[in-house]
């Protein structure tokens, strides 16, 4: 080789390793920043000032031992952070559901119930009901797209039963007051995990009546001995939740990838988490292709008659109550 092209080489390692460098002190700064409540932008100039500093002024094996020392008290704090039920939450996170089994009745408390009058305000109510698990009589997966996108989406389960009440399960980011949900925030363990139970008037008419979001109801096609393994093992994990708290996790532990993780511990061939969960507003497309749909339509047929938010908006008992005298 020439002078000229060992000097290239030289040159593209050295270029390619600080380009490395950049990453790890990037996810440091985003995660500290997240922690702090610093705006992302603020973070990113935080990695990316001292990683010019760095280039300019320091080596690149020095650069490196020092940014891998920082990795590593990211990496320390990120391991010695411990989830909690002891936090000042939102009041529509205030409380966990229980369960409690006896023979074929299911009695439910803490099934949040709010009556929403806005996107932001609301009149709190928990409830308690018993079920008949041998009434259960069907199980609906909600699509709620996020806006206008075809990928990202939230999404719901809602068991029927043949006296026509619904119980929803909704998996969330537990939120502190003052917090707002972001990707950053569920990778930074910024909030604990919690079922969500409730009542579909409560989880859909917030989403539909107050927030504008389009829903999909997806009439799934299982055994109703699976669908009733299937909630008793999601009230099993609700419970869990009070003695043993768990973070959110914005890909490992998400509303998706839990739901599904809970399917997957009762079935024989598991669905793909990469599949199934990547893009969640196209789950009910995968999921008719699969033949999991209770539906003999095709899909842009199956998509179109799914579509529940109109039909919220028509019916009564979604709207909000009138206030009290």
């Amino acid at each position: 080789m020439t002078s000229d092209t060992n000097n290239w080489i030289r040159r593209t390692a050295k270029a390619c390793g600080w380009a490395l460098l950049f990453v790890p002190l990037l996810a440091s700064t985003l995660y500290f920043g997240e922690r702090l409540g610093l705006p992302p932008l603020v973070s990113l100039l935080g990695a990316l000032l001292p990683w010019l500093a760095l280039a300019r002024y320091s080596g690149l094996k020095q650069a490196a031992g020092l940014i891998l020392g920082f990795s590593v008290v990211t990496a320390a704090s990120y391991a010695w952070q411990a989830p909690s039920n002891e936090r000042n939450w939102m009041p529509e996170f205030a409380q966990l559901a229980r369960f409690e089994i006896q023979d074929q009745q299911l009695h439910a408390s803490k099934l949040r119930d709010f009556d929403w009058q806005s996107a932001d305000t609301f009149r709190e109510r928990w409830r308690s009901e018993t079920f008949d698990l041998s009434q259960l009589s069907g199980l609906d997966l909600i699509v709620v797209p996020f806006g206008d996108s075809e990928r990202a989406a939230h999404v719901m389960l809602s068991f029927g039963f043949a006296d026509g009440r619904k119980l929803a399960l909704s998996v969330e980011a537990r939120r502190e007051v003052g917090e707002d949900y972001s990707l950053l925030g569920g990778a930074a363990r910024q909030f604990e995990l919690i079922y969500l139970f409730g009542s579909e008037r409560d989880l859909l008419g917030l989403r539909v009546l107050h927030r504008g979001d389009r829903v999909y109801s997806f009439p799934l096609r299982v055994e109703q001995s699976f669908a009733r393994e299937l909630l008793l093992e999601l009230c099993r994990a609700a419970n869990d939740l009070h003695q043993r708290p768990q973070f959110y996790a914005t890909l490992r532990q998400n509303c998706a990838t839990t739901l599904l993780g809970h399917v997957n511990r009762m079935r024989d061939e598991p669905l793909s988490p990469f599949l199934d969960t990547l893009f969640p507003a196209r789950i009910g497309q995968v999921l008719h292709r699969l033949g999991y749909l209770d539906t003999e339509l095709d899909w842009p047929a199956t998509q179109e008659n799914s579509r529940i938010d109109d039909k919220i908006r028509s019916r009564p008992h979604f709207a909000p109550l009138a206030p009290n005298p």
